[in-house]
């Protein structure tokens, strides 16, 4: 696989970006919409209490967890010369700080503490107090732990890129079935993640598009910073 082209890819993160901008401008009503989809006047959001519903968004939250702490041991192990499962310390500082700069710092101590979107299942259209409000404009909706933008959905977006930063170790470790699982696993459960946010009236739309956008431009920075040539 050739390396990584930084330019390339940042002029196509740039176009998806002002084109998902774009989209939610131009039809602001789609936020409403799609979460609509899930919610019954006499039921809320009925998946929300889905037992396995919830044991899946636990098990892909924790498995988040997982991969950052697995991180930070790599970590500790390659500044000791002794990597572990093959992991070098520039792939384990690469997860490291996606998760730190990401989802930890930038996404829950910043954006969804002073955004003040409020969530689905807040607003009025949905049988709550709060105002909806379109996510590209700061609002006083919400006071803490806030809709925009999804907390989870940017750890589901780490999460995938994990897996594909580690596929060359998991490649030279796992036997061939067992990477087909890795591979399926690492396609899928992100996926599920984010939409999962969306069907249970925890976020909009745009909560998750722009957490996967935001957590792929960091990506790239850091990505042109320690894995540049992979």
């Amino acid at each position: 696989m050739p390396p990584l082209d930084h330019r390339k890819a940042a002029i196509a993160l740039a176009i998806l970006t002002f084109a998902a901008l774009g989209v939610f401008v131009a039809i602001p009503g789609i936020d409403l919409t799609v979460s609509g989809w899930f919610y019954r006047a006499e039921e809320g959001f009925w998946l929300a209490g889905n037992p396995w519903i919830e044991a899946l968004r636990n098990g892909i939250w924790n498995l988040s967890i997982a991969v950052f702490a697995f991180s930070i041991l790599a970590l500790g192990f390659a500044f000791a010369r002794r990597p572990l499962l093959g992991v070098d310390a520039r792939e384990a500082g690469f997860i490291f700080l996606l998760y730190l700069l990401g989802p930890i710092l930038l996404v829950n101590g910043v954006l969804k503490t002073y955004w003040g979107r409020a969530r689905p299942v807040d607003v009025a259209e949905f049988g709550g107090p709060a105002a909806f409000t379109p996510p590209w404009l700061p609002a006083d909706q919400c006071v803490a732990n806030c809709s925009f933008v999804s907390g989870e959905g940017s750890a589901a977006t780490a999460l995938l890129i994990a897996f594909v930063v580690l596929a060359p170790d998991a490649w030279r470790l796992l036997p061939r079935r067992a990477f087909a699982l890795y591979a399926l696993a690492g396609a899928t459960l992100p996926v599920a993640g984010l939409a999962l946010r969306v069907v249970t009236g925890r976020h909009f739309l745009s909560d998750t598009v722009f957490a996967v956008l935001l957590v792929l431009a960091l990506a790239l920075g850091l990505h042109r910073l320690l894995l540049k040539g992979r």
